[in-house]
């Protein structure tokens, strides 16, 4: 069984340290459980048992990553749509504006953070790390140079500016020409986007999100929607992790979920797959089922469920009793 302070010390794990959850899955202390920030221990369950069985095999290591960041520059209309779209993939969304009513419109479309100032300035307050990503559109061609020369010099995911071929490859040249090497110059993505054919505002943010996505490094198993959720609730509930899949799987490992009794945040993957790991979870919150279930899903069709489409792989879930009534160590 989990408790409230497991997601306590989540929200306060330290940005820029290796974050992390070791569980053992197998053998005599099966069950065990510990969370650890830069090689120490903040919360665990089972005692010193899990240090004992870090090495062993059936350890399931779980990387917590900060939430991705979004940092926009320019609030022009393509921005506007690119901010909607991003805020429902649960993006941390800075932008940087220098014109007040641009800025404004900006935050009234959903960016969590809004800079106006100059680019060079509101790039100061930019750190950069390796989940940031950088999407630059302003409304000129100098105001894309300034923010690339600040930016090419951070660390980041991924780095992208909107233009023409012709504009963008005037911007490589100038990058280079100001010492940026090419190495860096080359991870740019100029222009922006996947080539889909995109025309209007709408569809060209489509285009940039969906390029962001395939460059992502780091996804975060505890995005802050579940925390959050975790946190607020009052009643039992259940997380739900993938711990291990063999062939086609919807989700990849590591994909949470929290079953309630009458709701569930997130989710691992819908279908049969998740209809299962849900009926599961509430059967273990109707009898107070507080130890550990390890569920194995069938999604090869040997078992298939009238109504639910199948994916041809098998997945294995941890469902994990959670009781915020709790407090402590358990």
């Amino acid at each position: 069984m989990l408790d409230r302070n497991f997601f306590i010390k989540l929200q306060q794990l330290p940005a820029g340290a290796e974050n992390k959850v070791l569980t053992v899955l197998e053998g005599q202390y099966k069950g065990a459980k510990a969370l650890l920030s830069a090689g120490e221990v903040v919360w665990q369950r089972g005692k010193d048992l899990l240090r004992q069985n870090m090495e062993q095999a059936g350890l399931f290591t779980d990387y917590i990553y900060g939430e991705r960041e979004l940092v926009i520059c320019g609030a022009g209309t393509v921005a506007l749509a690119l901010i909607s779209l991003a805020e429902r993939l649960e993006f941390n969304i800075t932008v940087l504006e220098d014109r007040r009513e641009f800025a404004a419109a900006a935050r009234d479309a959903g960016a969590d953070r809004v800079i106006c100032a100059g680019f060079a300035e509101a790039l100061k307050q930019v750190a950069g790390d390796d989940n940031t990503y950088f999407v630059v559109m302003t409304r000129e061609h100098q105001c894309d140079a300034v923010c690339l020369q600040a930016i090419m010099q951070k660390e980041s995911a991924y780095v992208g500016v909107m233009g023409s071929r012709r504009r963008t490859e005037l911007l490589r040249q100038k990058l280079l020409e100001q010492g940026i090497s090419q190495a860096a110059v080359d991870r740019l993505h100029a222009p922006i986007g996947l080539a889909i054919g995109a025309e209007t505002e709408m569809e060209i943010a489509v285009s940039v999100l969906a390029e962001i996505i395939k460059a992502g490094r780091h996804k975060n198993t505890f995005p802050a929607k579940l925390c959050a959720a975790a946190l607020k609730a009052e009643q039992p509930f259940v997380l739900a992790t993938i711990i291990s899949r063999q062939g086609s799987a919807p989700r990849d490992i590591g994909t949470k979920m929290l079953i309630f009794a009458d709701t569930i945040v997130a989710s691992i993957g819908g279908g049969t797959l998740e209809a299962r790991i849900i009926k599961r979870g509430r059967k273990m919150l109707a009898d107070k089922e507080k130890k550990d279930v390890w569920e194995k899903v069938d999604l090869t069709g040997a078992h298939q469920e009238a109504g639910y489409m199948l994916c041809g792989g098998m997945v294995d879930v941890l469902l994990e009793y959670v009781d915020p009534a709790e407090e402590g160590f358990t």
